[in-house]
């Protein structure tokens, strides 16, 4: 996999950027990753960041369903008669299982079979581990499509989004589409170390503003929007705070894997202030991850 181009509108950078470096398309805006050499891409998603850890029953797991339900819930509120779900990008099957338990019908698609194995077992969800290549998913005509942290790994992410939700979600249906948030705080706390950038994973960047932008050119309008993340969105600032001080691992990983001494003490005297401005930062659409609910037009 390379990415020399936009993957949005397709313009070359003016400047020669360094490899994986992020760019700022002089057309769109849009922010994006620069690869100019082949990447496996396949080889990016078998590290130990991916790797599935069983944390059923624990205090993140807690966390994880309380925001999966915040989601849901929202999405029942916009459009209270939704019921059937597609969740793109499904993972662990946690947002399944939550959405399960709030009595959707739910189908996932998770192209990592470990993944999409532990759903199935675990959480006893219905999960697809096939790589989508277009066209109707099953019978398609989903009330509700979700896809969680899944928009910036896509190379082609509007192509993709056009086919997807094309062929699959109902002529009223909702999408809510969720990425970490390019104009943060955090980000900007954090600079190169911010956590969400996660490169060369995530190949885009985006911001509430892009979002609106490039999926109101395939027709469609926001009807509402999303903030506010404890998993995500506190964590990203306390490593962006941690990052001041040096800080350089990946924060989530070490919490589910390596927790030592010195680091729980540490996000014990981070804590409190990451989740202050966390919480400001919520208030002027600068918070860590953006969640936004669409529609079509019409």
């Amino acid at each position: 996999m390379r990415q020399i181009t936009c993957p949005v509108c397709r313009t070359s950078p003016e400047n020669h950027p360094e490899p994986q470096s992020i760019c700022r398309c002089d057309s769109c805006g849009l922010r994006w990753t620069y690869l100019p050499q082949d990447v496996d891409a396949a080889a990016l998603y078998s590290d130990e960041v991916y790797a599935v850890v069983d944390n059923r029953k624990s205090l993140f797991e807690r966390i994880i369903f309380s925001e999966a339900k915040k989601v849901l819930r929202q999405a029942r509120k916009i459009s209270p008669s939704a019921r059937k779900l597609l969740d793109f990008g499904s993972g662990k099957g946690q947002f399944l299982a939550v959405a399960k338990g709030l009595d959707w019908v739910g189908l996932g698609v998770e192209t990592a079979r470990e993944r999409s194995d532990f759903a199935r077992e675990k959480y006893r969800v219905d999960v697809l581990d096939e790589y989508y290549q277009g066209g109707v998913i099953k019978a398609g005509d989903f009330d509700f499509i979700s896809l969680n942290h899944v928009l910036e790994h896509l190379p082609d992410p509007m192509a993709f989004m056009g086919e997807l939700l094309g062929k699959n979600l109902s002529p009223a249906g909702l999408v809510y589409i969720e990425v970490p948030r390019a104009d943060s705080w955090q980000a900007s706390l954090a600079g190169k170390n911010w956590m969400h950038w996660d490169i060369p994973k995530h190949l885009t960047h985006w911001t509430q503003p892009d979002l609106v932008r490039e999926f109101s050119k395939m027709g469609y309008h926001p009807v509402g929007f999303r903030s506010v993340s404890v998993h995500l969105g506190v964590l990203g600032m306390v490593q962006a705070l941690l990052s001041k001080l040096g800080y350089r691992q990946n924060l989530i990983l070490r919490l589910k894997q390596k927790k030592s001494l010195g680091l729980m003490l540490s996000l014990a005297l981070v804590l409190p202030l990451a989740a202050t401005l966390e919480g400001l930062s919520s208030l002027v659409a600068r918070s860590g991850v953006v969640g936004i609910y669409l529609k079509r037009n019409g």
